[in-house]
């Protein structure tokens, strides 16, 4: 656990330094290697400094924790369960969240899931590296190899955002399930589908984007980037999806290849997730000032309740809430008078 501890220990020194979070992650993979772990570089953002490992079995995980707890602000957990029951401590399911909540003490716990975090970051960076075209994604062939979990929810976002996309896995059956969820989940008005394919080659034909999305499955070889054209986007969003001659072939045609970066949409993610954390905590409740009940924090507002920034100290108001979860839009004589009240206290002017 040296490594573990050297790593914390440089967050801390850059969150001292910069008055900043710290952060450390614990996922877990299917993809068992030759080590107990591995860790996640380190990465500092405006608010947050992040570190993390990525472990095989939930005694590295717990062994991980009781290294660090205390020490950082916030473990985050991959709540996701992909790791063999032969990897648990006791013969029960493999569960990495239940290993690490049976060890934190002292640190702030929050879950997350790394496969949709992967998932938020090719999409991201595909509406991004399309940005400038009119039509953006939409209208564009997307061949994704390797349609699993992360494939097939990648392909999901992309047929929403209007390019139709041909996914490609090996056990027909399945890519048959996933086309037809994608299909008769996506909007009536969005005119783009999924398709499925039985070759690699064929989905890859014709494709403006190229998704490799196996990981360490070199699924995209020579064969397919002869055939895609020199302006195809061709994206790694496996970790090593793309054959090494492949790599070569497209370099050699200078057709650059992408390999998906997270970076972006860890710092996202952490933020959003420790500001539902924070809001669940701390935000969640009913009071009452004044005579005039308040809410705040999500609850549905009853229909004499005004939804507040923060129901123990409110200084914003929303709106009055009409009992079904929304606004009520027209507001009588009583309504008025109790914003009245409600903002007078707001405002101070407790005697008005």
């Amino acid at each position: 656990m040296d490594k573990v501890k050297k790593i914390v220990d440089q967050i801390i020194d850059l969150s001292h330094s910069k008055g900043k979070t710290t952060v450390f992650l614990i996922g877990n993979t299917a993809k068992i290697e030759d080590v107990d772990f591995y860790l996640i570089p380190v990465r500092s953002y405006s608010q947050i400094v992040v570190a993390g490992a990525i472990v095989f079995s939930e005694l590295t995980a717990k062994n991980i924790v009781k290294t660090i707890d205390g020490l950082v602000d916030y473990i985050f957990v991959d709540s996701e369960k992909k790791i063999s029951d032969k990897y648990s401590i006791n013969k029960a399911p493999s569960n990495i969240e239940r290993a690490v909540k049976e060890t934190v003490v002292d640190s702030q716990l929050i879950s997350y899931k790394a496969n949709d975090l992967t998932v938020d970051a090719a999409d991201s960076f595909i509406a991004e590296y399309f940005l400038t075209d009119i039509s953006g994604i939409g209208g564009k062939k997307t061949a994704i190899i390797g349609a699993g979990n992360v494939g097939s929810k990648i392909g999901m976002k992309l047929v929403e955002r209007g390019s139709d996309v041909t996914l490609y896995r090996r056990d027909v059956k399945k890519l048959d399930l996933i086309v037809d969820y994608i299909n008769s989940t996506k909007s009536k008005y969005t005119v783009a589908r999924a398709y499925g394919s039985h070759s690699a080659l064929e989905a890859s034909n014709k494709a403006d984007i190229l998704i490799g999305s196996a990981s360490g499955v070199a699924v995209i070889n020579e064969e397919i980037i002869s055939s895609i054209d020199d302006k195809t986007l061709i994206v790694d969003a496996g970790k090593g999806s793309i054959g090494r001659d492949a790599l070569l072939l497209a370099h050699s045609r200078k057709i650059e290849v992408y390999r998906l970066s997270v970076e972006s949409a860890i710092e996202g993610m952490v933020l959003s997730l420790i500001s539902t954390h924070n809001s669940f905590n701390n935000l969640v409740g009913r009071d009452i000032f004044d005579g005039v009940k308040v809410v705040s924090g999500g609850l549905i507002a009853g229909e004499n309740e005004f939804v507040v920034d923060n129901y123990s100290n409110p200084k914003i108001i929303y709106g009055l809430g009409n009992g079904m979860g929304d606004f009520n839009r027209k507001l009588n004589k009583e309504m008025l008078d109790a914003l009245n009240k409600l903002e007078n206290f707001i405002n101070g002017n407790h005697d008005t």
